[in-house]
């Protein structure tokens, strides 16, 4: 049978439970705290699918695996590295994050330091840097199905478009029914592809002996040569500097430890125990789909040293299914990618929402609004940031990873001292966490400018959430202490 037409009839399929699981959440949605947070009722089995469908996106799938194929075993301690001790933050969120009868993050900010506009700064940032990190999932998906249907990447990006928006109008009910089969298609996906790909070496062994002489560039637009042996070096020969992965890790790490996508996760699990062990178990899994990328992306290396034909490392994945490695599993292996970037990205809308419409219109503007009109006011504005991103995606990042923890540090800067010093610290005040989140997003903006204007090579480059967290560490303290001793006189 055709290529094209298996490939077809695997995307129908998919469209079709997709769209069974995600009706489901319409019936059971009757508030907003149906709608953000399930009403607290997730088990342990649906908690760990959610979190670990919203944490493996395509930034995982795609620019992780892409990146192992350019840089090699560097890009471990990049990102992954980083991700895992993030989540070990959260594990500490969780014993005291779960106190609170919250639906928001920002909600926590009322809560603990009774102000109102620390709230709506946060639904603010909440609002802007999910519609920004949503054109990974979008472009993610587009690539894919480019590379799947052979069409146009402008038109694949409408299909995640309308699959996203339609996933997520159900709440988190929705969500976390379409994540557990998409988490259960990237588990699938995921550890075919890494057979394919060893069976193609000749195993580990042998994979490792080819890839420590790979001496070439990965594709036409790189920016340099892979030095031989670089692919198995942790710094790539000098490629990722040592203080530029030490960087990395306030944008990725500290990013993921104060992300609302998890706190919310935390939330709405049904007890603190269960939110603990989603977050314990999800690593365990996450850990071993991350060992099978790696593999994709060394081996895959191995087999095809150059692609001609690509020109981000984002497409290197979904080039090797289609083309290297091709074989009767190809068309769930390309399915299980689209299902990263869909079971992030409904996630993401659904706490954008969440920032507009609860930590601004009815914290600032409308306090007594009625939940039938903030349900509607919620799907409208789904709507309007998912067409945003579905516009911005049409002049999309060079690399998904670095993009992405460019986007996950402005959480770092703004949200990590209000939210751990508010839970770990009783001298933490309003104005502290005010100034500290002003203040690190304002060095956080001044060195982006620094590094797209100024430097542009990694040996130059200054990740601008290592700065920014340090001012605003700075900031936070100096002045909560002041403001704690004064009131006291």
């Amino acid at each position: 049978m055709n290529k094209s037409i298996i490939y077809l009839i695997n995307f129908t399929l998919y469209s079709i439970i997709l769209l069974f699981f995600g009706k489901g959440g319409f019936k059971r949605t009757k508030n907003t705290r149906d709608f953000f947070i399930a009403v607290n009722s997730l088990g342990l089995s649906a908690s760990i699918f959610t979190f670990s469908a919203t944490w493996f996106s395509a930034a995982s799938m795609q620019g992780l695996t892409g990146s192992v194929y350019a840089y090699g075993y560097s890009i471990i301690l990049y990102a992954v590295v980083p991700w895992f001790v993030g989540a070990t933050f959260l594990v500490l969120l969780a014993t005291r994050l779960k106190n609170y009868d919250i639906i928001t993050v920002p909600q926590y900010f009322k809560i603990r330091y009774d102000s109102k506009w620390l709230q709506a700064m946060g639904g603010f940032v909440i609002v802007i840097t999910y519609i920004l990190y949503m054109i990974i999932q979008v472009r993610g998906f587009g690539i894919v199905i480019s590379e799947f249907l052979d069409i146009n990447y402008t038109f694949a990006i409408v299909l995640v478009y309308l699959f996203v928006i339609y996933t997520t109008f159900g709440g988190l009910f929705s969500v976390a029914k379409t994540d557990a089969f998409n988490f259960i298609l990237i588990i699938t996906g995921t550890i075919l592809a890494a057979m394919l790909v060893l069976k193609g070496v000749n195993g580990l062994a042998f994979m490792h002996h080819e890839a420590i002489v790979v001496n070439t560039r990965p594709f036409p637009s790189f920016p340099h040569v892979t030095a031989k042996g670089a692919l198995l070096d942790p710094f790539s020969k000098g490629a990722l500097p040592p203080f530029f992965i030490f960087a990395s890790f306030f944008g990725w790490g500290l990013g993921l430890a104060t992300n609302p996508q998890y706190a919310i996760r935390i939330t709405s699990a049904k007890d603190k125990g269960t939110a603990i062990k989603m977050i314990c178990y999800s690593v365990l899994i996450l850990a071993f789909l991350y060992l099978g990328l790696i593999i994709i992306g060394i081996g895959g290396r191995v087999l095809i040293p150059t692609i001609d034909s690509i020109y981000s490392v984002d497409e290197v994945f979904p080039y090797l299914i289609n083309n290297v490695i091709y074989s009767p599993f190809s068309g769930i292996i390309l399915i299980s990618i689209m299902a990263a970037a869909i079971s992030t990205a409904n996630s993401q809308l659904l706490v954008a929402a969440s920032g507009f419409s609860f930590d601004i219109y009815k914290n600032l503007i409308n306090p007594n609004v009625e939940d039938d009109k903030l349900l509607t006011m919620n799907r409208i504005f789904i709507f309007v940031a998912g067409t945003i991103s579905l516009v911005m995606s049409l002049n999309p990042p060079a690399s998904l990873l670095i993009y992405g923890g460019y986007i996950w540090g402005v959480f770092s800067v703004t949200f990590l001292l209000p939210l751990y010093g508010g839970l770990f610290w009783e001298k933490a005040t309003k104005e502290g966490a005010i100034w500290s989140f002003i203040g690190g997003l304002i060095i956080l903006i001044v060195f982006m400018v620094r590094n797209h204007v100024f430097f542009s090579t990694s040996d130059t480059l200054i990740h601008p959430a290592l700065p920014g967290v340090v001012g605003a560490t700075a900031i936070f303290y100096t002045v909560s202490r002041y403001f704690y001793y004064t009131s006291k006189e």
